[in-house]
């Protein structure tokens, strides 16, 4: 079982090569009009193409999952990057009582360390100094800062901003039912803990991503010791300053934000926006079919998860209730406990080796939640092509109205000897064209970012999800086999104790 070539479940296939792939035999094939042309032909006809082939992909008839566009059929993995930090850790979670007339109610704030890189050896070095190192490496705290949960939030929103396009990690959820829960008391540790744990894989994974990694906002965040509302005025101590700086950032970002973040991904939103690439056309309808599979697969295989592990809870609360059935009849009527004893018995071994099951299948489709969950970011940057195709459209707007302005007006300032007007006017102008120059190589910009993302995670898919596989199917045979040994050794006891039995003894031909 082989996901990671399956459309229908979000994968991509490895590429092997760069050619394209002869189509499949009785699917247009010989006549020219098949899945392979009409990939060779996608860049004469950009929008009609996509949507002959791409627009309606469950009411047709084509069983072969299309290819993937080349963004993702052809990425090259680019020279690995090589993080700025070492290792960071977030712990020590302390909860904070506010004071003064504005303060908020108690928050944990928790202890960002950041450890200096591992030295690594040179090729030339000697081998057991090399392995020394290796094994012992000297982590040193280069840094150590108080954060809170809405500063880690702030980080997401200034990195969106800082790199348009990157597809980041997801961050932690803010658990709102947990806040409902524990309403009228104090948050526990365990809740802290916990989050603790989330936020220290989450900043981990942002060190090591190729575009947030090297960005000075995460620098700021890591290493200014001082609190970091005064470089940012959204996460302020103050609370004037805070509403007037979330104010004002949400009045500039609604146009945006509004613009098909929540929407289904798709190329109608990016040909409405705008977008010219047909390389971005491709990407986002293939992105579209494979984002809409995952949001209704994972969710499945999550429950399921669910459902295993509450099958083993019920099997041993059974197995529990009649053990004590047992212990109860046994002094009054052994024949009687016997065979309860032989089905309380088998209930629990078969409930703890269905309950590890769970634990199992719940860390193995970790890999499905991280994908899921990237999924919105993955929205995010293709909303963020999009807004930059609308200021492209609007910069241009301006600056040929500029520009038709000073052609309607030259000569007739030229006549009237309004010099220092002219002068004026073809400074705004040239100062309009080169700001749409600048809007149009930032839309160029994040298409490229777009592309060289989707490559990556789609990389990244196919190698974790296929060991997820792997692991899932090798658990899953391993406890069927254990739960058929658990069971056959209850017929045998059974069997044992009630040899007569007709019913028991109809069972030796089917096991």
């Amino acid at each position: 079982m082989h996901v990671g070539h399956d459309v229908d479940v979000g994968g991509v296939a490895a590429p092997t090569s760069t050619s394209h792939p002869p189509p499949p035999q009785g699917v247009g094939g010989g006549g020219g009009g098949g899945i392979g042309s009409r990939y060779h032909r996608a860049g004469s006809s950009i929008t009609n193409d996509y949507y002959h082939h791409h627009g309606n992909n469950n009411g047709n008839n084509n069983p072969f999952p299309p290819r993937p566009p080349g963004a993702i059929a052809d990425y090259v993995p680019p020279a690995p990057f090589d993080p700025l930090y070492g290792r960071v850790t977030v712990s020590d979670p302390m909860l904070i009582q506010g004071t003064g007339l504005f303060a908020g109610p108690p928050h944990w704030t928790y202890l960002v360390t950041v450890y200096s890189k591992s030295n690594n050896a040179r090729p030339d070095d000697d081998p057991r100094r090399r392995r020394r190192e290796e094994q012992s490496p000297q982590e040193q705290p280069v840094s150590a800062v108080r954060r809170r949960f809405r500063h880690f939030v702030a980080l997401e929103d200034r990195l969106r901003q800082s790199v348009p396009g990157a597809i980041l990690p997801p961050r932690p959820e803010k658990h709102p039912g947990r806040a409902i829960e524990e309403a009228a008391a104090r948050q526990s540790s365990d809740f802290a803990q916990q989050r603790a744990t989330e936020l220290g894989s989450y900043m981990n994974s942002l060190v090591e991503h190729p575009h947030a990694g090297p960005s000075p906002e995460l620098k700021l965040f890591l290493l200014l010791q001082d609190h970091i509302g005064t470089a940012w005025p959204e996460v302020s101590s103050s609370a004037l300053t805070r509403m007037t700086a979330v104010g004002t950032a949400t009045v500039e970002r609604l146009a945006e934000t509004v613009d098909g973040v929540l929407s289904e991904l798709g190329t109608a939103q990016q040909v409405a926006a705008g977008e010219d690439s047909a390389d971005i056309l491709a990407l986002a309808a293939y992105e579209g079919r494979r984002i809409g599979a995952v949001s209704s697969s994972v969710p499945k295989v999550e429950g399921a998860v669910s459902l295993t592990r509450e099958r083993g809870d019920r099997l041993g609360a059974a197995g529990l209730e009649l053990s004590k059935l047992a212990k109860d009849v046994g002094w009054c009527d052994r024949d009687l406990a016997a065979p309860v004893e032989v089905l309380s018995g088998a209930l629990l071994r078969s409930g703890r080796r269905t309950k590890r099951l769970g634990l199992e299948l719940g860390a193995a489709i970790a890999p499905f939640a991280v994908q899921y969950r990237t999924c919105k970011y993955e929205q995010m940057a293709f909303a963020d092509r999009r807004a930059a195709l609308k200021r492209r459209t609007e910069a241009r707007a301006r600056a040929d109205g500029r520009a038709a302005r000073l052609m309607m007006n030259h000569t007739s300032m030229q006549s009237l000897g309004r010099l220092n007007s002219l002068e004026r006017m073809e400074t705004e102008a040239a100062m309009y064209d080169e700001m749409a120059t600048e809007a149009s190589r930032e839309a160029d910009e994040v298409a490229s970012r777009i592309q060289s993302e989707v490559g990556r995670i789609a990389s990244i898919r196919v190698r974790e999800w296929d060991a997820s596989m792997k692991v899932i199917a090798s658990g899953m045979k391993e406890s069927c086999a254990e739960n058929a040994c658990i069971w056959e050794s209850a017929l045998e006891a059974f069997r044992r104790e009630f040899p007569d039995c007709p019913e028991i003894t109809s069972l030796r031909g089917d096991v």
